[in-house]
């Protein structure tokens, strides 16, 4: 660059219009993931309380442990028990998401219960919905739109469809498992430990520990070493 053209970027005092304009935009950039983040927080805990103020009252039991974020509505509907292990996460902010992205956590029946650990990651809209029992494990991240029961919720028969839940069994998902969008886990299923389970997979079977699946119904593919 020339002395005209220097001089020209730059102010009396030798400063460039780089130098002048930088920490000026660091600062706005500060400020905006500063607001973002305290908006996070504050939409967190409104979640959290209108969940408990909501549906607290026709649960058996709801316990929240420390450091529940909520970056979606949660919702209930059910009456029996729900446990969320500390510093567990619902709902994704930067993920997709169809309407608000709710999360739901159906214990239907007073005996029913939902079982969750500590510091599993939940994404926009999930559903977990129990007649008997659901439990996961910690350290797991379940994708967006994954549906976990442990029901049929009808019977096979055409003429007794209508008249019961059918079949029910539980659900028992281990620790540090992945479960890939759009998976759907019926009942009866145990996943161990480890495993992953491939987007948009039906999840019929036992799942052994460290071990990949996928499909309709769900296959092994391969042993995680």
């Amino acid at each position: 660059m020339d002395s005209t053209k220097e001089s020209a970027c730059q102010d009396g005092r030798g400063n460039t219009l780089g130098d002048k304009i930088n920490p000026s935009m660091s600062l706005l950039c500060r400020f905006i993931d500063c607001s973002r983040r305290y908006s996070l927080r504050l939409r967190s805990t409104w979640y959290r309380r209108w969940f408990l103020l909501t549906e607290r009252p026709r649960h058996r039991t709801i316990d929240l442990g420390l450091g529940v974020t909520c970056f979606v509505p949660l919702r209930g509907g059910g009456r029996g028990s729900i446990r969320v292990g500390n510093e567990t996460k619902f709902g994704s902010p930067s993920a997709h998401r169809l309407g608000n992205g709710e999360v739901m956590l159906q214990a239907n029946l007073p005996e029913s219960e939902i079982v969750i650990g500590r510091d599993n990651w939940f994404n926009n809209n999930t559903m977990l919905c129990a007649l008997s029992s659901i439990r996961v494990g910690d350290n797991c991240r379940i994708g967006q739109g994954v549906f976990i029961m442990d029901a049929d919720f009808h019977e096979i028969n055409p003429a007794t469809r209508n008249r019961s839940e059918g079949l029910v069994r539980p659900v028992t998902i281990g620790n540090n498992v992945w479960i890939g969008s759009r998976t759907t886990v019926l009942k009866g299923v145990k996943i161990g430990d480890n495993s992953v389970i491939g987007a948009m997979s039906l999840v019929t079977k036992e799942v052994p520990e460290n071990t990949l699946v996928g499909g309709v119904p769900a296959r092994v593919i391969r042993k995680l070493e």
